[in-house]
């Protein structure tokens, strides 16, 4: 009765499962690339999913993995399903949950007394509760929910005490526990310390299975304690389809988007509902002003990103500008219409591709390669943007060397 309690209070979700309506049926197994709640609504990661499905088909469970991959390509979608079908009493011989049982209706709502799922929220702690529920609730409305933070999100460290406490009891309904924490490069290193015994306890209840699409900041004894399962960026094609068959999205808008995505279903559900030829047309107006050379104009696009600009914005745009500028490559080398990304503005594409010279295309290809791959880490994107257009415009030197000299004749820096 004391463990009964203990859960509850942890949980307080799994004191009421949701109801079942009058004669719903059971859900079938879902085929890859459904939209359920299994492994096989994980779209285009065959292999991983293959993986999980021999680990629990198997019954020899890791006491954790690492789901890691690029953003936006199903990490927490496996992740969640992996620990649904290890709460399931009725796994098949396939190695997914049932769907059917009380366990799976309540893992399916994120309301197992079994399943912890921790992910970085932000705002103020004194509406933290509320942040988290709203967010579970959008998660449980929406088959195509997609995690975002508009501001510094972290995995609170109190959230972690409670959970670090509740794994001294017995778990609740289920032969394990499953802990999902979503992002777990986000935590503070007293949190990573605190976890370090659970991860390595031999004969342990608890399976955690962390994700995250930046591996190289998890400490390497955590990374080192888990059993690791990469992610893959999905094919064009796969996206593409996905947004066609299941979101109803137009086929023109879901090539677009399938390839602007770089690989991530995530961002392409995102951009969705957006007026994506707009944003493109916006930003390939960016790289003209820049190729222009006036510096006045390209200070105030760079300025745009400091009014409200986020890296996702920021991404996004980058992602524009070298696909328009790829595809003016590929004209430059002969190539059709049918290869192009931004196939509706293919006649002025011809007309860029006539007058461009193939070294200085690439030239600037590798400098919006090189500003994306700054705002990924700490760089100012401010600065980065900034920095980036005034090279495409050849407004600044490219190399240190080439900076003028101080009055004192020593090189700057």
């Amino acid at each position: 009765m004391a463990e009964k309690k203990k859960a509850e209070k942890q949980n307080p979700a799994a004191k009421k499962p949701a109801a079942k309506p009058p004669g719903a049926k059971p859900r079938p197994a879902a085929a890859d690339g459904d939209d359920g709640r299994g492994l096989g609504a994980v779209v285009g990661q065959r292999r991983a999913i293959g993986v999980l499905r021999a680990v629990l088909a198997g019954g020899r469970l890791a006491n954790a993995y690492l789901f890691h991959g690029p953003w936006g390509v199903g990490k927490t979608t496996a992740a969640l399903a992996f620990a649904r079908a290890l709460l399931c009493p009725h796994r098949g011989g396939g190695g997914d949950a049932c769907g059917a049982c009380p366990g799976c209706h309540k893992s399916e709502r994120v309301q197992h007394p079994d399943l912890r799922f921790l992910f970085p929220v932000s705002g103020e702690e004194a509406t933290l509760d509320e942040t988290i529920t709203e967010t579970l609730e959008r998660l449980r409305a929406d088959p195509f929910h997609v995690f975002t933070y508009e501001k510094a999100a972290s995995i609170r460290i109190g959230l972690t005490r409670e959970l670090l406490k509740e794994l001294s009891y017995k778990p609740y309904e289920a032969a394990c526990r499953a802990v999902v924490i979503r992002d777990a490069d986000r935590m503070r290193e007293d949190q990573y310390s605190a976890m370090l015994k659970s991860l390595e306890e031999p004969g342990a209840s608890t399976v955690w299975v962390l994700t995250t699409s930046r591996p190289e900041r998890l400490p390497a004894t955590i990374r080192s304690r888990c059993l690791r399962l990469r992610f893959l960026p999905l094919a064009e094609e796969v996206v593409e389809s996905f947004l066609v068959g299941h979101a109803g999205v137009p086929a023109a808008r879901a090539r677009l988007l399938a390839a602007v995505c770089a690989g991530s279903l995530g961002r392409a559900l995102m951009w969705r509902d957006e007026d994506i030829r707009v944003a493109r047309d916006a930003a390939v107006a960016m790289v003209r002003t820049a190729v222009g050379g006036d510096a006045g104009r390209v200070l105030a696009e760079a300025a745009k990103v400091a009014r409200g600009w986020n890296r996702e914005t920021l991404r996004r745009v980058l992602e524009f500008q070298i696909l328009w500028l790829r595809d003016v490559l590929r004209l430059r080398y002969g190539a059709g219409d049918e290869g192009l990304v931004n196939r509706d503005i293919a006649d002025d594409l011809r007309k860029t591709a006539a007058g461009a010279e193939v070294g200085e295309v690439k030239r600037r290809l590798r400098v919006l390669e090189e500003v994306g791959r700054a705002i990924e880490g700490n760089v100012n994107p401010e600065v980065a943007f900034f920095s980036g257009l005034a090279r495409l415009g050849r407004m600044v030197p490219e190399r240190a060397d080439d900076w003028p000299e101080y009055g004192t004749g020593r090189r700057r820096g």
